[in-house]
């Protein structure tokens, strides 16, 4: 087995934040669903798990008071396939909570109760995008259907920092992380390296009391995340741009193959096969057969580093 396979999965921010606070979570359930629910009441993460890679399959989802099954995920980029893909998500999670009870149970006459199912979508991407919007898995039907047999409903929250955000007004957590992202875009946008934008947001929120007990105990890790999230977004946009360039001289699909292969060969050792996966929409099987065959991807004409350096 390659060595991709047996690394242990490297989280993202976002993700880490939140999953490791469980008042944190209640507080943003409250945000979003204009609920009071106490921050003390029991929340159980059940984030999906790929036993063989050791990595996460959908960014958070967690009980809420036995109750409610609540599936997030953060987004840099918008995509008109989440309803769709927390469709799979919530399919695995309900057979998961089935396996901790008696599986058998679903084929008995007595109607079997279930956790109410919340879709949500955090985004805080460069692109501008309305402070609330609704997706639904119908949208994407062929036959389209008034009363369609399947529906899900996918709220999605712009959650990039601004003081007149509703959302962000109802939650101190989810501010927190989102102020700390906008210091780093700031410190970014001013001309200062990545490495050293991260590092000096970090330290402006820890002495801002802004994720202060998080930071201090994971900065090293939460610099190292970032990194990765932030070099994977710029080098997407330097190769798609590169890819549409030379598109029109090699051919559109060629061009795209193309970008696809030098983004998977280039952040092969720094992100995980389901997270290059994500990133391109692309089958995990099809990661990992580049990964594990290098003949199959050329070098990329131009690195990232040379990139940054013209």
């Amino acid at each position: 087995m390659s060595d991709h396979a047996n690394r242990t999965y490297k989280d993202s921010v976002f993700s880490r934040y939140f999953r490791e606070n469980s008042q944190g979570l209640v507080e943003l359930f409250n945000a979003i669903e204009g609920t009071n629910y106490p921050l003390d009441t029991p929340v159980v993460v059940d984030t999906l798990e790929d036993v063989l890679y050791k990595e996460k399959i959908n960014d958070l989802s967690f009980v809420l008071d036995e109750q409610i099954l609540v599936l997030i995920e953060h987004q840099s980029t918008i995509n008109e396939n989440m309803a769709l893909r927390l469709l799979m998500y919530v399919a695995r999670l309900y057979e998961k909570l089935l396996n901790q009870w008696e599986k058998r149970a679903m084929y008995e006459e007595k109607r079997i109760p279930i956790p109410t199912p919340k879709f949500v979508v955090l985004y805080n991407g460069k692109a501008p995008y309305p402070e609330h919007n609704v997706q639904y898995l119908s949208q994407s039907y062929m036959v389209k259907e008034e009363y369609p047999a399947l529906e899900l409903k996918v709220d999605v929250y712009n959650i990039n920092y601004r003081e007149d955000s509703e959302l962000l007004q109802k939650s101190k957590h989810l501010t927190d992380y989102s102020l700390f992202v906008h210091k780093v875009n700031q410190n970014y946008a001013a001309g200062k390296p990545l490495a050293e934008a991260i590092k000096e947001a970090i330290s402006y929120c820890i002495e801002h009391d802004i994720m202060r007990e998080f930071l201090e105990e994971n900065g090293s890790e939460v610099n190292n995340m970032l990194l990765g999230e932030w070099k994977m977004e710029e080098a997407m946009e330097y190769i798609a741009e590169k890819s549409k360039k030379e598109g029109e001289k090699i051919g559109i699909a060629k061009g795209e193959q193309q970008k696809q292969q030098e983004l998977i060969r280039l952040f092969g050792d720094l992100l995980t096969p389901e997270q290059i996966a994500e990133k391109l929409q692309l089958p995990v099987e099809s990661i990992l057969a580049i990964l594990q065959n290098a003949t199959v991807v050329a070098e990329p004409e131009v690195s990232y580093e040379a990139k940054k350096t013209e």
